[in-house]
C-alpha cells in the first residue's frame, strides 16, 4: 500500500519548519520530543511520531512501512523496545495485522530489539534469520495465530495499490509491474535504464515511474539498487571475489559508487561486512 496519504507522513509545513531550523528529516531523532514539539509547534504525540519515524528508519534496512507499523503498535522509540523480545513483538504484530506476517518481518523485529539493547554493535536483519528459524522450530507459533497470510490483505495487494479507475486496468498494471521486476532480476548485473524498465512493462516512462512508486513505495532504480546490494551481500559472504569484482557482478558501474551505496544502505562498508560475516576467503 502506498503511504502517500498516511496521516503519519511528514507534512509540507513540518518539512518547511524543519528546514528553517536546519534539521534534516532523517536527523529528527537527534532532538528530544520536547524540542521537536517546541520547534515545530506540534502536539506531544505528533512530536513522538516524528521522532519515531526518524529513529526507526535510521536502522539498516528499516523502511517507512515498518516504522509506521511500530508506531501503530504503540512504540515511539528504541527506548520503548529495550528489553522486549523479537518473537513476542512478531506475535503482537500479527495479532494487530490480523494475518501471519512474512518471516523476514520477524528478523526485522529481532534486529530492532538488538539495536535497542546494543546500539553500537552493527547487525542487519538477515543476521537473525538462523536464530528465528531455530526458535520457531523449537517453540512454534501461538495457537491463536491468525490463519490468513499477509499477502492476501488489501494493503499488500498490488492491484489495490495501483492508481486506476477500472478493476481490470488495475490488474493489468499490476501484472506489468511484476514483469518489470522479473526483468530486473533477470538482468541484475547488466546496465539497466529507466527506459528499458518501462519498455519491459509496456508503459510510458512517466506512467511506469508513477505506478511503480505507488505500489513499491520507492522508485524503480531505488528498488533495483536494493536488489543489487542484497546480491552483493551474498557474494561478500560466500566468495573470495575482490570488492571491485563484487561491484561489477552485482551491476554497479564502479567500486567507489558501490561502496558508497552499500554503506548508505547497511551502515557498514563491504569490506567490514565481509570480515564480520566470517568469510576468510581472499581474492
Amino acid at each position: 500500500m502506498s503511504d502517500a496519504t498516511n496521516v503519519l507522513d511528514i507534512s509540507p509545513l513540518e518539512k518547511k519548519k524543519l528546514r528553517a531550523h536546519g534539521i534534516k528529516v532523517k536527523e529528527m531523532h537527534h532532538h528530544s520530543v520536547a524540542e521537536l514539539q517546541t520547534l515545530l509547534g506540534v502536539s506531544k504525540i505528533r512530536a513522538m511520531e516524528l521522532y519515531a519515524l526518524s529513529e526507526f528508519q535510521s536502522l539498516p534496512s528499516i523502511g517507512i512501512r515498518f516504522a509506521h507499523d511500530m508506531i501503530a503498535m504503540g512504540y515511539y522509540s528504541l527506548r520503548d523496545i529495550k528489553g522486549k523480545d523479537g518473537a513476542k513483538l512478531t506475535d503482537q504484530f500479527e495479532r494487530h495485522l490480523g494475518a501471519w506476517a512474512d518471516p523476514c518481518q520477524e528478523d526485522q523485529f529481532r534486529l530492532i530489539v538488538h539495536y535497542a539493547q546494543h546500539p553500537t554493535v552493527h547487525r542487519n536483519w538477515w543476521d537473525f534469520t538462523a536464530e528465528r528459524k531455530a526458535f520457531r522450530e523449537k517453540h512454534g507459533y501461538p495457537a491463536n495465530r491468525p490463519t490468513q497470510p499477509w499477502f492476501e490483505l488489501p494493503r499488500y495487494q498490488a492491484p489495490n495499490q495501483v492508481e486506476a479507475s477500472l478493476e481490470t486496468t488495475k490488474k493489468d498494471l499490476a501484472a506489468k509491474l511484476r514483469r518489470s521486476v522479473a526483468f530486473m532480476k533477470k538482468h541484475l548485473d547488466d546496465k539497466i535504464t529507466l527506459a528499458q524498465l518501462s519498455d519491459s512493462a509496456n508503459l510510458s516512462s512517466y506512467h511506469y515511474l508513477r505506478c511503480f512508486k505507488s505500489v513499491y513505495e520507492v522508485t524503480p532504480i531505488q528498488y533495483l539498487t536494493h536488489m543489487r546490494l542484497k546480491k552483493a551481500s551474498q557474494l561478500l559472504r560466500s566468495t573470495a571475489h575482490p570488492i571491485a569484482d563484487v561491484a561489477v557482478r552485482s551491476g554497479f558501474d564502479n567500486e567507489s559508487s558501490f561502496i558508497r551505496l552499500y554503506k548508505k544502505e547497511f551502515k557498514i562498508t563491504p569490506a567490514a561486512f565481509r570480515k564480520k560475516s566470517g568469510n576468510k576467503k581472499t581474492g
